[in-house]
């Protein structure tokens, strides 16, 4: 399976008009992605000697092989990629690992990072199948011990096109993830991690989030996947100690400097207290988001949204969602489903400076 998906993914790169790829960034140089996915979350960061995938997954586009918006995107703007050097996974919702188990198939990937709560879904049974199944890749966790992850699925289950019987699956581990664990990528560039939970409750699997930041030449990035401050209050409320953001806050503010920040939670207002957008202090920020509606409500918040922009520029992928659905020239799927218009590119130059874009493609 995995050799045929990589064959028809080069068959469908040599298809690929030259206009539709973006250079890679010479030595010094670096570019970070948000795939509009939907409703979910992608984020792919390249420099000349490193790629990283942090999430793939969505409430609108879960389809397999591929056509799905990852596989899509990555095709087009890239598509001599044959290696993925490391694969983070923030914590197993399906808006975050849902298309995850067609990249592994797609591409080598070196290192997979992943909180260790588990999930029962489907989805993440699909997900930890293609780390079992990747050649050489390198599984990592924040649960404590050296033995092998473990994860007991009792009911038989069938998604992405597989009928997957009830197994008990076991991943043996490379490094522990422990809070400010700093791992290379390449020249200049570095990961670091500032938190992750493997024994989140099934009930709020948010609390599992893996946040990281990249430092990229003299740039940073901080990632927030889907970590959160309490429930839903106004941006002026402090987060709750207890909480991913109060507890950053108190442990390690330093750390959490960025000049660009992935907004948490889609731009809810279970996220980005202005306690904890004033340790960042960035002057950019990303949202990822989409139709869906969670509990009712189509993110992003527009109390969250009035506040970063008092602080400086927004970047959304849903600018033209309702126009979007039905856009023949989306990446991926054509015609139908969210997501596939509005991807935002930063490129980051060798002196630092930094370059936010929309990416949209034509037919």
């Amino acid at each position: 399976m995995h050799h045929r998906l990589r064959g028809a993914l080069a068959f469908a790169a040599l298809l690929l008009a030259p206009e539709t790829a973006v250079a890679q960034p010479p030595a010094g140089q670096y570019r970070i992605h948000t795939i509009d996915v939907g409703t979910g979350l992608a984020i792919f960061v390249e420099g000349s000697d490193f790629s990283l995938l942090y999430d793939g997954g969505s409430r609108d586009d879960s389809g397999g092989g591929a056509n799905n918006r990852v596989l899509a995107y990555l095709r087009l703007v890239r598509p001599t990629l044959t290696r993925i050097d490391h694969v983070v996974l923030s914590h197993p919702h399906q808006d975050h690992h849902e298309m995850l188990d067609s990249v592994l198939g797609a591409y080598r990937v070196g290192h997979v990072w992943d909180s260790g709560s588990v999930a029962t879904s489907c989805g993440y049974r699909a997900f930890l199948d293609s780390v079992l199944a990747e050649p050489g890749v390198v599984y990592h966790n924040a649960a404590p011990g050296t033995g092998p992850h473990t994860v007991r699925f009792a009911a038989a289950s069938n998604c992405h096109g597989r009928s997957r019987p009830a197994a008990t699956l076991s991943l043996p581990r490379g490094a522990r993830i422990t809070e400010g664990l700093a791992v290379p990528l390449g020249a200049g560039a570095r990961i670091t991690f500032l938190h992750a939970s493997a024994d989140a409750p099934a009930s709020d699997l948010n609390e599992a989030t893996v946040v990281a930041r990249l430092d990229l030449g003299s740039r940073r990035i901080l990632l927030a996947g889907d970590a959160e401050a309490g429930g839903r209050q106004p941006p002026a409320t402090p987060p709750a100690p207890d909480s991913i953001e109060g507890h950053l806050i108190s442990c390690c503010a330093a750390a959490l400097r960025a000049d660009v920040l992935i907004v948490g939670h889609h731009g809810s207002k279970t996220s980005s207290r202005t306690a904890f957008l004033d340790a960042v202090g960035a002057r950019h920020f990303v949202i990822s988001s989409g139709p869906f509606a969670y509990s009712g409500v189509v993110l992003p918040d527009a109390e969250v949204v009035a506040e970063l922009g008092r602080r400086g520029t927004i970047w959304r992928t849903d600018m033209n969602d309702a126009a979007c659905r039905a856009n023949r020239a989306k990446i991926g799927r054509d015609g139908t489903g969210a997501g596939g218009c509005d991807n935002v590119q930063i490129l980051i130059d060798a002196s630092g400076r930094m370059t936010p874009s929309y990416f949209r493609s034509s037919d």
